[in-house]
């Protein structure tokens, strides 16, 4: 019997594609709800996506686009993070 009532995350045992592939298929729908420029908090992203996509999933995804700079966390709202100027 185990000795622990905790369930084990899902992302415990997966291996680190497994990982990146659902960042890769959530990611998108992140960037395309934050494309209107309207800050939002984590909570109103993942009700946005919630028939869509799991809410740890989308947590996960926003947490990594962040982590990356594709999206700023500012005043606990996220927005996309703006374009690097171009080279000239």
């Amino acid at each position: 019997m185990p000795t622990s009532a905790r369930k084990p995350s899902p992302y415990e045992l997966a291996s680190s594609q497994a990982i990146n592939a659902t960042i890769a298929r959530v990611a998108p729908a992140i960037l395309e709800l934050l494309a209107d420029g309207t800050p939002r908090a984590k909570a109103a992203i993942v009700a946005a996506l919630a028939g869509r996509h799991d809410k740890r999933d989308v947590v996960s995804a926003l947490t990594r686009l962040s982590v990356t700079g594709e999206v700023v966390e500012a005043g606990s709202k996220y927005t996309l993070a703006e374009p690097p100027p171009e080279a000239a």
